[in-house]
């Protein structure tokens, strides 16, 4: 009986060192050398110096331990998972000091002081690293008189009612759709899923959460966010299938007086301290402006308003539209239609993603549950290595002398991308030309390859680039001649995304309106995220308010940290009012300017929702990423008048 107990022992103890060397074996090799090296201290972790791998083309590079380390550094992480018993009790998280020293082993390179200020926040050691806090809590009868009006359920939204419940604030949230989840609630089109990594498109106060796949589909986003919702219990002060109509300033009371439509179509007034506006640049669906489509007599849906009843198996389909939602969905619709044709007005640089549908495998799941700090560095890694897309973005004059494009990095991406392109076309010339932009890498967004080129090939699939005259009663007429009848069209046509706070009708001090205001060449903002005569609004992902990479998540985290503590600041110094100086918006502007120029946006014929109808880039932050946090770690309130 003792010998089979044993033996029995022996097996299971076998099969779970054969789990931890799977484990072991397929681990982030950067992640678990910082991992292992914080819990162990051992100096031959420290002394493996990692090299830049290439990944997305040569796009963006990953921090990987060399070959002729990485059975040392397997090893080492075997025999510790195996003399680790459950449940596992993580050590206590480090101090900004060993914080910064464990950065610097893991990069292995000198990092600027604004990228160590923004990795250590990535790490995320502590529940809420990036918590606004009071000075000095105001009394409860204070706080009371406050009200923050956030508009916008999504990512935003969410991120901002958590910063303001955990401060006490008042406020209300008002979303026009019937739930949560912003875009991931609209967009619910065949195989919509993020194209980033799921461990960067994530909050960094909610850990290990456990992703299925390393690229979510759309219902894993969705989950996630109700998931949030629920358990940071925010849901009581959301106000449903309620729209914001207009926004109008009352000076003498220092208020905003708010119209709702509500779903009956009723209307109602409410009075407003703050407002935050996290309506997002994916929220309205931009339709076409092609002659005849209000006329067309077949179903026509965009991808944001996708109409589920609609079987479209077997059907004529037209998919107008190949940006990034367009290209992902196109390969589903060619799989079920008995024809499509896809019209391409531009086309975009696609790139292939390792493990963009893959499942998140059990002993991944399981190192993060088990070996303390390698979610976190994990996480970073994803971090680091999104923060490299910013070395092809860059103009380097001195290349630019001997050399066509942008730099030598650019250059490099579009040689792979090219490549790609010829490799998964070879057998139909004609569509390789069709295919291949004439612009840059990187000056519109890179799009993930869904399966686009091998739809292509298929008998059923027909490309169309010569541009739509008019959409007919049965179809469309090209500018080739062609006249196609179709059952369905399908508008992959993006978002109104120029048109930021829109369709709200914000009316600021002295009555000034942002038609007014942006009169001159479109939106425009401070740090992305305010506006002289604007008082008291607040705006995540306002003009010129992307960043040049990062995870959306973290954003939205980093303005509401930065949005509510500009309210903190007016409380606490017994005002009501902040409002951003136009000296200092003229600053920002200026120097925004001046970096636009450095970087490649703006670049002819590349087009796309980055530039808006004057040809300037609206949309992104010039600056570099880990320049652009440090603007909007703390508000300078220096450049805000308090009244």
């Amino acid at each position: 009986m003792a010998e089979a107990a044993m033996a029995h022992q022996s097996g299971a103890d076998s099969e779970r060192e054969a789990f931890i060397r799977r484990a072991v074996e397929t681990a982030n090799s950067n992640a678990l050398r910082l991992a292992l090296y914080q819990l162990t201290g051992d100096p031959e972790l420290a002394a493996m110096r990692p090299y830049r791998k290439e990944i997305r083309g040569g796009a963006m590079l990953q921090n990987v331990v060399r070959d002729e380390d990485l059975p040392s550094l397997r090893e080492k992480a075997v025999q510790y998972l195996l003399a680790q018993e459950d449940p596992v009790v993580a050590p206590p998280a480090p101090d900004d000091a060993e914080k910064r020293r464990l950065i610097k082993i893991f990069n292995a390179q000198t990092v600027s002081e604004n990228y160590m200020r923004f990795g250590i926040e990535e790490l995320a050691y502590e529940d809420f690293p990036r918590d606004a806090k009071w000075t000095a809590r105001p009394a409860p009868e204070v706080l009371a008189k406050q009200k923050v009006l956030i508009i916008g359920g999504g990512i935003s939204g969410i991120a901002a009612a958590i910063q303001l419940k955990r401060l006490g604030l008042p406020h209300v949230v008002i979303e026009r759709q019937a739930d949560i989840g912003g875009t991931w609630h609209i967009n619910n089109y065949p195989e919509a899923r993020v194209d980033t990594s799921s461990f960067l498109y994530q909050f960094k106060f909610e850990k290990n959460y456990p992703w299925p796949e390393f690229f979510a589909a759309r219902d894993e986003s969705k989950r996630y966010l109700n998931h949030i919702a629920n358990k940071y219990g925010i849901l009581d002060a959301f106000r449903f299938n309620t729209e914001v109509t207009s926004a109008k300033w009352d000076e003498d009371r220092a208020l905003w007086m708010v119209t709702l439509r509500t779903q009956d179509g009723g209307e109602e007034t409410i009075e407003a301290n703050f407002i935050i506006s996290g309506s997002g640049l994916f929220a309205t669906p931009n339709l076409p402006d092609i002659p005849g489509i209000e006329g067309f007599q077949g179903r026509m849906f965009h991808t944001a308003q996708w109409d589920h009843s609609y079987d479209y198996s077997g059907k004529r389909i037209a998919l107008i539209g190949t940006g990034s939602s367009g290209t992902q969905l196109m390969p589903a619709l060619a799989k079920a239609a008995s024809q499509l044709t896809v019209y391409q007005r531009t086309p975009n640089w696609i790139m292939q993603l390792d493990g963009y549908r893959a499942a998140v495998p059990e002993e991944t799941q399981w190192l993060f549950e088990h070996l303390p700090f390698y979610w976190n560095w994990y996480s970073y890694s994803s971090f680091d290595t999104a923060l490299q897309l910013q070395n092809s973005q860059t103009y380097d004059h001195e290349w630019r002398k001997t050399n066509k494009g942008v730099n030598a990095i650019n250059a490099g991406v579009q040689v792979a991308l090219t490549d790609y392109i010829r490799t998964k076309l070879a057998s139909r010339p004609d569509l390789i030309e069709k295919c291949t932009p004439p612009y840059p890498p990187l000056a519109r967004r890179l799009v993930v390859d869904n399966g686009f080129y091998d739809a292509l090939l298929q008998p059923n699939v027909e490309l169309v680039t010569e541009g739509i005259e008019a959409i007919t009663p049965n179809g469309i007429k090209s500018k080739d001649g062609g006249d196609r009848e179709f059952d369905l069209i399908v508008l992959g046509a993006g978002f109104k995304v120029t048109d930021f706070l829109w369709p709200i009708d914000y009316v600021g001090r002295d009555g000034l309106t942002l038609p007014e205001a942006w009169k001159k060449d479109g939106a425009r903002s401070y740090v992305g995220a305010a506006m002289p005569g604007f008082p008291n609004l607040l705006m995540f992902y306002g003009p010129n308010g992307q960043p040049r990479s990062g995870g959306f998540y973290s954003w939205a985290e980093i303005w509401s940290r930065y949005a509510a503590t500009v309210i903190i600041k007016t409380i606490e110094g017994g005002k009501r009012v902040a409002e951003v100086t136009q000296e200092a918006f003229d600053d920002y502007n200026a120097k925004q300017d001046a970096a636009m120029k450095e970087v490649l946006w703006e670049v002819e014929g590349a087009g796309g929702y980055y530039n808006n109808r004057f040809g300037r880039c609206g949309a992104n932050v010039p600056f570099l990423t880990e320049d652009y946090h440090a603007m909007v770690t703390e508000p300078d309130m220096d450049h805000f008048e308090l009244r």
